[in-house]
C-alpha cells in the first residue's frame, strides 16, 4: 500500500499534495524515485556550489581533502567571485576538477535572514524572473570570464538554486555556446526518475538525487547543515543519509549526484565522512563531463548496432 502511494506521488502536478505524502512517507517515496533509476550506472557525481566568499575561503582546504581521497569533484562557480578570487579558481582547474558554469552574479544570492547573503551588490532578482536576455548575459559573462581568467571552457552549467527556478530556455542558450551538459533539475521532479537524459536541445541534465528523509527535495548540505533550523544537523547525520543513498545505488544500479556547500560540508567534518563513506561503498565519481561523454558513446554503439 505503501509503496504504491509513493508511486503515485511521484506523478503528482501538485507540489503540495506531493510534498505531503513525502512527509508521511518518506522513505517510500525514495525507493520509488531511486528505483526508476534501476540498472543504470551505479554513478556518483560529487559537486560543489561556491556561491559565497565564506565558501571560497575554505576552497583550498577542500581540495586537499579530495586530493587526500584521490577524488575528482565539480565546482559551480560565480564569474563575479573568479574575478576577484582568480589565484583559488585557477588551482581548482589546475587540480583537474570540473568547473561549472553558475552565472555571473547568481541571481537571488541575497537572503536577509543571513548574515553572508546580506552583502552590498548581492542579487536580488529571481533567476527565473529575469528576461531571457538577461538569463543569457549571466551565462556568457561567466562563460567569458572562465576563458579570460582562467584558459578554461567550461561545457557544464548549472541554473542558480536549480528547481523550481530552472527555466528551460537556458537549453537554446547553452547549445548555442557549445555546452553538453547541465545539472539544474530535481531526479523526483524529472521525466527520468534522476536518471541523466537528453534535452530537445541535445544538451545532457544530470537531476540532483533525493534525500532519503526529503525525497522530493534534493540531497545537498542547505537543507541539511546551512539554513536555520536545519534537518540533518549533528554529528554523523549526514553522511548517514548518503550512505542510505549510496547502498542503494550501489546495490541496484543508479546515480547519486549530490551538491554541498563548500563551508558546511567541511567544517561539520560531514564531507570526510562521506568521502570515506565512497571508499567503502566503491562507488565510482565522475564528472558531469565524464558520464556525459560515456553516455554518447553508448548511445553511439546503439545507433550503429541499429
Amino acid at each position: 500500500m505503501r509503496r504504491s502511494i509513493a508511486k503515485r506521488a511521484l506523478g503528482l502536478a501538485n507540489p503540495l499534495l506531493q510534498k505531503g505524502i513525502g512527509v508521511l512517507l518518506p522513505r517510500s517515496c525514495f525507493q520509488a524515485v531511486v528505483e526508476c533509476q534501476r540498472g543504470f550506472g551505479p554513478y556518483c557525481t560529487l559537486s560543489f556550489d561556491c556561491d559565497f566568499p565564506r565558501d571560497i575561503a575554505v576552497l583550498s582546504d577542500l581540495i586537499a581533502l579530495l586530493e587526500r581521497f584521490k577524488i575528482v569533484a565539480s565546482f559551480a562557480c560565480i564569474g563575479r567571485w573568479i574575478r576577484e578570487f582568480p589565484d583559488i579558481h585557477r588551482h581548482l582547474v589546475a587540480c583537474g576538477h570540473e568547473l561549472i558554469n553558475h552565472t555571473d552574479t547568481h541571481p537571488n544570492l541575497y537572503h536577509p535572514g543571513y548574515d553572508y547573503a546580506r552583502e552590498d551588490g548581492l542579487s536580488r532578482q529571481r533567476f527565473n524572473a529575469i528576461s531571457p536576455a538577461q538569463r543569457q548575459r549571466e551565462i556568457e559573462q561567466c562563460h567569458e570570464t572562465c576563458v579570460e581568467q582562467l584558459d578554461c571552457i567550461p561545457t557544464v552549467f548549472r541554473t542558480p538554486h536549480f528547481g523550481v527556478l530552472h527555466v528551460d530556455d537556458v537549453y537554446a542558450m547553452l547549445r548555442d555556446l557549445g555546452y553538453r551538459y547541465s545539472s539544474s533539475v530535481v531526479a523526483a521532479a524529472s521525466s527520468s526518475g534522476g536518471i541523466p537524459y537528453k534535452t530537445s536541445e541535445g544538451i545532457w541534465e544530470f537531476p540532483v538525487s533525493p534525500c532519503p528523509d526529503h525525497p522530493f527535495g534534493v540531497f545537498d548540505t542547505w537543507h541539511s547543515l546551512g539554513k536555520e533550523r536545519a534537518a540533518h544537523c549533528g554529528e554523523g547525520k549526514l553522511s548517514h543519509l548518503f550512505a542510505i543513498l549510496c547502498k542503494q545505488v550501489s546495490e541496484q544500479g543508479g546515480y547519486a549526484n549530490v551538491y554541498f556547500d563548500p563551508k558546511e560540508a567541511l567544517e561539520s567534518g560531514e564531507l570526510e565522512r562521506i568521502l570515506e563513506v565512497l571508499v567503502a561503498e566503491s562507488l565510482p565519481v565522475v564528472t558531469y563531463q565524464e558520464l556525459g561523454e560515456k553516455l554518447e558513446d553508448e548511445a553511439a554503439v546503439i545507433s550503429l548496432a541499429v
